[in-house]
């Protein structure tokens, strides 16, 4: 039994308390329990993926990956990391066959700024259809336990979900975190028309001219929640759609009644979806600090040792961040920008870093990642949202122009 490292302040304890670490493995002995082949044998997978394998991943992601593992030791839940590597005991295609997925992506045809994210795009569907679990992109610190974000939930006979997923406005999701249920009607749909979408393409230009789409544009959007996310984005917005194509494949489903084949993907979205508030739960650190220069500025505040001046302006503003994304948060989306933002975002940072400042002993960022495994938030529960019914839906079927 480990000693207690850090303290919970007082202005906290009663929103924090403190477990005894479930699996105390180093991060070596989780990285190398990773690479054998483990089958499927329960719905609870955490699914993710690397192109090139675990071992390749960028340090912090692989952290945040043995992160995951240590949280969920003993709880039934099995990690995995696919890559596309075909000697690979990760490789995907041992989990999912080729026929429910691209060509090209198949094939290892795909091109473009990007392969990696649109890779996982394509299995995050599939995964979920065949086996069910969460999927996850690897540049994500869990901080509350995917039993209590929502598999509890999704696993309870007496209420209505099936699928889980932050809520970011409108029929929009984050698909950095989907969970579901094996064989999810609404997921099967969301999956192939995404694949189709993709037919004869090799990377995601021109994915939104697809005439499928067009019902898209004709959603009033509500702007004031809209706008609450400022992400800076510098690139043509066209260009944005195209990359974020797999959540406006979800979106029209979403606003697809019945057509004849007994599934309403209106009624699904708005009773068996389950749904968080996005701002609150997964981008906290954009929500306390704000959306503009938040990367810079969290790369800053988790390298700052914790027994820094505690007068400074830039130690206050480290200390209540943490606090707040461990007390308040079920994790943190760290998004690497992509070339899609004016500012560098914190994953660009630390995939640059070789300081491993997102860890270094007697920091803010070690602070941060203690505790996301041995601080327990108190709260029953997270802020859980309704689904909004959308204002205008149409009778199609899911390919229908």
């Amino acid at each position: 039994m480990s000693p207690q490292k850090f303290e919970i302040p007082a202005a906290y304890r009663d929103q924090l308390s403190f477990v005894e670490a479930r699996d105390e493995r180093s991060d070596e002995q989780i990285l190398g329990s990773l690479s054998f082949f483990r089958p499927v044998t329960s719905e609870k997978n955490i699914w993710a993926f690397w192109h090139s394998g675990i071992r390749s991943m960028p340090p912090w992601c692989q952290r945040n990956v043995c992160s995951w593992v240590r949280m969920h030791a003993y709880d039934g839940w099995t990690v995995r990391v696919l890559d596309s590597t075909a000697e690979s005991n990760n490789y995907f295609l041992k989990y999912v066959p080729e026929s429910v997925l691209p060509d090209s992506f198949v094939r290892g045809k795909m091109d473009g700024p990007y392969v990696g994210p649109h890779s996982a795009d394509m299995l995050r569907g599939a995964c979920l259809y065949a086996h069910g679990g969460v999927f996850l992109d690897v540049g994500i610190p869990l901080i509350r336990s995917i039993d209590r974000v929502c598999w509890a939930k999704l696993e309870d006979p007496n209420t209505p979900y099936e699928i889980a997923a932050p809520w970011v406005y409108g029929t929009h999701i984050g698909n950095h975190f989907v969970s579901a249920r094996k064989a999810n009607p609404f997921i099967h749909r969301w999956h192939k028309l995404f694949c189709h979408l993709w037919e004869g393409h090799t990377n995601s230009a021109g994915l939104m001219k697809n005439p499928l789409m067009k019902i898209l544009a004709e959603q009033p959007l509500d702007l004031e929640r809209a706008q609450k996310f400022q992400w800076g984005i510098s690139q043509d917005p066209a260009l944005v759609d195209e990359y974020v194509s797999q959540v406006m494949c979800w979106n029209r489903v979403c606003l697809l009644e019945d057509a004849g084949d007994g599934f309403s993907g209106v009624d699904y979205w708005a009773s068996k979806v389950l749904l968080w508030d996005g701002l609150e739960e997964t981008w906290g650190a954009e929500t306390t600090l704000g959306f503009k220069g938040c990367g810079q500025r969290m790369f800053d505040y988790f390298a700052l040792p914790v027994d820094y001046n505690t007068t400074d302006e830039n130690y206050e503003h480290a200390e209540r961040l943490v606090w707040r994304l461990l007390s308040r948060s079920s994790m943190q989306k760290v998004f690497r920008g992509k070339a899609l933002t004016h500012d560098k975002e914190l994953g660009e940072l630390w995939d640059a870093d070789q300081d491993g400042n997102d860890c270094k002993k007697g920091t803010f960022g070690e602070l941060f990642r203690y505790g996301c495994e041995n601080f327990r938030q108190t709260r029953d529960a997270i802020t859980y949202v309704k689904a909004p019914r959308p204002e205008k839906t149409y009778k199609k079927g899911l390919l229908e122009v």
